[in-house]
């Protein structure tokens, strides 16, 4: 398993939060922030934690470095080519912020997973669907795609793992879960 001297740890938070009607990093969940949520699932795992936020930065209640997102609402993409750009690990964990139901625990099977010669391990949702907004990240591999997929224009996160050699890791699916709008049902875990 990786260590944590080997990872850095990104959090996604540059979306606009349209369908949550506020910005979805500073809601609050059983007295936390989702910012807070994330940031304690990634901080044990990682020797750095970086936020990748749009083009307007906000103070956040954790310890963690702001990037701003490298193409100004370019999606989760930018934000992971901030958090490539900004790392000095070989590996990147990256987080939506809309997920905070993770744990570390919910999130060790991707550093348990890391081997061999595949460019990123994702989670993979019941059914096989990944959800590239949470995965590990191999920065050398992935970087430079990155940053020829965004020269492109394509800021799709699904077409970046056609470009990489992927695997797909089963995690709970209940911390996984993404938080789009703001009832409380749906911010029950």
């Amino acid at each position: 398993m990786l260590t944590p001297s080997n990872v850095t740890a990104l959090i996604l938070a540059g979306g606009k939060s349209r369908r949550f009607g506020s910005d979805k990093a500073l809601a609050d969940v059983g007295g936390l922030s989702f910012v807070e949520r994330v940031f304690m699932a990634l901080e044990p795992l990682a020797s750095r934690v970086l936020i990748a936020t749009g083009p307007t930065p906000r103070p956040y209640p954790v310890r963690a470095e702001v990037v701003t997102d490298s193409v100004p609402d370019g999606g989760p993409l930018a934000g992971l080519a901030a958090g490539l750009a900004a790392t000095q690990t070989p590996w990147l964990l990256a987080a939506a912020v809309d997920m905070p139901h993770l744990t570390p625990e919910a999130l060790t099977p991707l550093l348990e997973a890391a081997s061999g010669d595949a460019d990123a391990f994702i989670a993979q949702e019941p059914g096989d669907r990944m959800q590239p907004v949470c995965g590990l990240w191999r920065v050398e591999a992935v970087a430079p795609v990155v940053e020829e997929q965004i020269a492109r224009g394509d800021l799709a996160m699904f077409a970046l793992l056609d470009l990489l050699t992927v695997h797909g890791v089963a995690l709970d699916a209940a911390a996984m879960r993404n938080v789009n709008l703001p009832p409380a049902s749906e911010l029950e875990p």
